[in-house]
């Protein structure tokens, strides 16, 4: 059923692209403007940040630049993107312009538009954005080249966000002792103790969440990187590019740091698990929006999503540092931001970056690549050029649709002095990392390691048996996708 209404989504957008004239065959244009059409994905369907994403599209139509390239912009949400995007691309109906997940570009690249001869033509100077978000969206070919096909838009820290009311609460009367200082939970061992003094009970129900571990098996990258860890090769020098960093054997588990700092991370959550700080119904963001949890996870847009619950009074904190080794469920606490005996740090605050990039459609069929497409090439990328290299426009951009720019250069911007989140965030953003960019992730991240954490959090397994499965069956699909299988 979930595939036949995707095919049905598709196809209905496909219909509406093709009735305003959007298809490859000819073009569209309003007041003697080339109509572009723009897509984003499902983060820009919920009614805040669609209204203030929309509202920067009208202002940027609006702008005496965009007259200059003779275009006119039209935004529409779009569900599934992936899927949609290459189900409209085999039509010649994709979108001129995307709002691209960047994680998801390895996989998608013949939808996608390379950008190389544009932006070595342009000199487009890619030091300028944070290495992290342009890297995510280069690809290599086959002969080891880079092939970039996006420049990143803005960047989407992800962080734990606590209800500093309910904080509050819990430390009225409390000794200095056992007080919960917001400014000072950058470890795991704070996290947890937080997560075990604000979870509240009556009998055997929890009716407010210390920390939502419902949701936790999305985390785990980030919970992975703040043990200073990664998860894949990356190496591409290396004969096992692609596959997991896990050894199998497990007599090295403890020996082997980039083995151990994903086995520690699974070690963590199997307490968080036992700790049962967590209703199974406060994993959404409305549990934390009415105070029924006291923390939980979140992008930089989470403060809209919440806008319209009675929670106004929070703080949003980066992914603290590992700090806690695991033999089986025992933990002995280590210190953070020290290196190990192999040479590698124990853990810093911080976690996994998301963010979107701006990219051009292109149509799987050749044919479909007429003159018509082409003359919508040139403009798209005008318009990719104007959003992010133009200093006067980008600041535009981040403060009307109140996120973090891409470029590295225009992170010091006074805009992000204020108070808030993304003063709180931003001096944290050289210790977050990008998922890594190798083809399969996607399906790895959703089909492997989640489905195995939710086991873990079941408790049909241990972390042990839960990291044998995301190095075996996760091995076995990353090779496949990459066509080492």
């Amino acid at each position: 059923m979930r595939k036949l209404l995707i095919a049905v989504v598709a196809a209905v957008l496909m219909c509406s692209c093709t009735a305003c004239g959007g298809g490859t065959s000819k073009n569209t244009y309003e007041d003697g403007k080339l109509v572009l059409k723009v897509w984003a994905p499902d983060e820009y369907a919920g009614a805040q940040v669609k209204a203030k994403f929309q509202k920067w599209i009208d202002d940027l139509n609006a702008r005496p630049e965009m007259e200059t390239i003779g275009v006119k912009l039209k935004f529409q949400a779009v569900q599934q993107m992936p899927t949609t995007l290459n189900t409209s691309a085999m039509a010649g109906n994709q979108p001129d312009l995307i709002v691209w997940d960047r994680f998801a570009t390895p996989s998608n690249t013949q939808v996608l538009y390379p950008l190389n001869d544009l932006i070595a033509r342009d000199g487009i100077d890619s030091s300028a954005f944070m290495a992290e978000a342009y890297n995510e969206l280069t690809v290599y070919d086959k002969e080891g080249n880079a092939v970039q096909y996006g420049l990143p838009m803005n960047l989407d820290p992800w962080g734990i966000y606590i209800n500093t009311d309910i904080v509050n609460e819990y430390n009225q009367g409390k000794e200095a002792s056992e007080q919960i200082d917001v400014n000072d939970l950058g470890t795991w061992t704070k996290v947890l103790d937080a997560a075990k003094k604000l979870t509240v009970r009556k009998g055997s129900e929890i009716t407010r969440s210390g920390l939502n571990t419902t949701s936790a098996d999305g985390q785990f990258f980030s919970f992975v990187f703040t043990g200073a860890g990664e998860l894949i090769n990356t190496d591409r020098n290396s004969p096992t590019y692609g596959d997991t960093v896990l050894v199998s054997d497990v007599s090295q588990i403890q020996t082997d740091s980039k083995t151990k700092r994903v086995y520690d991370t699974l070690g963590f959550f199997q307490e968080l698990y036992d700790a049962k700080v967590c209703n199974t119904g406060h994993g959404g963001e409305d549990a934390f929006g009415n105070s029924l949890c006291a923390m939980t996870y979140g992008s930089i847009y989470f403060p809209q999503k919440i806008a319209n619950y009675p929670a106004k009074n929070y703080k949003m904190l980066p992914y603290p540092a590992r700090d806690r080794s695991y033999a089986g469920k025992t933990a002995t606490v280590i210190k953070p931001n020290e290196q190990d005996a192999n040479g590698m740090l124990n853990g810093q605050a911080g976690g996994m970056l998301g963010g979107y990039g701006l990219a051009i459609g292109q149509p799987k069929n050749k044919a479909h690549r007429n003159a018509a497409w082409e003359e919508r090439v040139a403009k798209a990328w005008e318009v990719i050029k104007l959003w992010t290299t133009d200093d006067e426009i980008n600041r535009l951009f981040f403060t009307a649709t109140e996120s973090i720019t891409a470029r590295a250069d225009l992170l010091s911007d006074e805009y992000y002095s204020q108070d808030g989140i993304m003063k709180d965030i931003i001096p944290y953003l050289d210790n977050y990392k990008m998922r890594p960019s190798v083809a399969g992730y996607e399906q790895f991240e959703a089909n492997i390691c989640r489905s195995e954490i939710q086991k873990l959090q079941e408790g049909s397994q241990n972390a042990l048996t839960t990291l044998a499965a995301i190095r075996d069956d996760g091995n076995t699909q990353l090779r496949q996708a990459q066509g080492r299988g």
